[in-house]
């Protein structure tokens, strides 16, 4: 009989095993169906959050279940959905679920199946209004290469941390910055807003002339950089709706765009179909061009299109 352990070395133990960093997350889905999962973690960021939440998992199955130890960490499987019932009922958020409903998923390594509410995008306060942060930072002050490249780009925090003096593209007369290795370990192509195109020229140059690796030293936590990723995406998606051929440009440099939509027949089998349609309608009726989306996700390294209009858009 294999020999009880701790729910929490358990948990650490199969986090653990389950690491692929380094390695290409693209490549090693190409062969799954859509929806489907490897059950690899490709990130650090990853790991540390799964491993949070996990062991909040494990405190939660000693206090309420009484499970310190066990032989096989399969053996609690049957609390997933009750933990997270236990979660919702304590009134945390949807994103806030979905994010342990995954961690919980990547633990046991199947798909959790416990439906939850759909998400309200009027409660999405995140970066929609001032804070009492922006007050303490002028836009035209010492950090104003923070506040241009945030607006130009729509980098995060940490792509905007690690940019370097090198990320500058030029494509058929486009300027692009290459952000590698951001969110989930993926690199990618961010059009630079035509209006900001001078300013961040200028901006790499200093710092290539200054022999800087790195594009800044510092970015006080204080700037919300989210706020200026959300004003990067809006105004992006202006510039593509008032110059089409510029979206053509930008769509050139992204993987042709190809959605699938899981559903369920009459008879409650579950398939999986290609979306052919070109519009995108929202749940208040408002109508869009998949393709103006699409550049919109690709920019902002988001794979969903909806992301686009439920985060930034609106």
């Amino acid at each position: 009989m294999a020999k009880k352990q701790t729910i929490q070395h358990l948990i650490h133990s199969e986090l653990a095993s389950k690491i692929s960093f380094g390695k290409s997350k693209h490549e090693d889905k190409k062969n799954l169906a859509f929806g489907e999962s490897n059950y690899r973690i490709y990130s650090y960021s990853t790991y540390e959050t799964y491993l949070k939440e996990m062991t909040a998992y494990a405190r939660w199955l000693k206090e309420e279940k009484g499970i310190s130890k066990a032989a096989d960490l399969s053996k609690t499987e049957q609390y997933a959905k009750e933990y997270l019932q236990y979660r919702m009922d304590k009134g945390n958020s949807v994103y806030t679920l979905k994010m342990e409903r995954s961690a919980l998923s990547m633990l046991y390594g199947k798909q959790i199946d416990f439906s939850l509410p759909m998400r309200d995008k009027t409660s999405i306060t995140r970066s929609r209004n001032e804070t009492t942060n922006d007050k303490h930072y002028s836009r035209e002050g010492k950090y104003r290469d923070v506040f241009i490249m945030g607006v130009a780009t729509g980098g995060r925090r940490k792509d905007l941390v690690n940019l370097k003096t090198n990320a500058l593209r030029e494509i058929d007369g486009q300027l692009y910055i290459s952000f590698e290795r951001s969110k989930g370990g993926r690199n990618r192509l961010s059009p630079v807003r035509e209006e900001y195109v001078n300013e961040v020229r200028e901006i790499f140059l200093k710092r290539q002339t200054e022999g800087k690796e790195k594009v800044f030293d510092k970015i006080p936590q204080k700037i919300d950089i989210h706020a200026l990723r959300r004003e990067y995406a809006k105004n992006l998606y202006k510039d593509i709706l008032t110059n089409p051929a510029l979206r053509e440009e930008y769509l050139k440099q992204y993987p042709v765009r190809s959605e699938y939509k899981t559903q369920k027949d009459k008879d409650g089998i579950v398939y999986t179909k290609i979306i052919r349609t070109n519009t995108y309608k929202d749940r208040d009726s408002n109508i869009y061009d998949r393709n103006d989306l699409y550049v919109i996700s690709q920019a902002l390294g988001h794979n969903r299109i909806d992301t686009s209009i439920t985060h930034y858009l609106k």
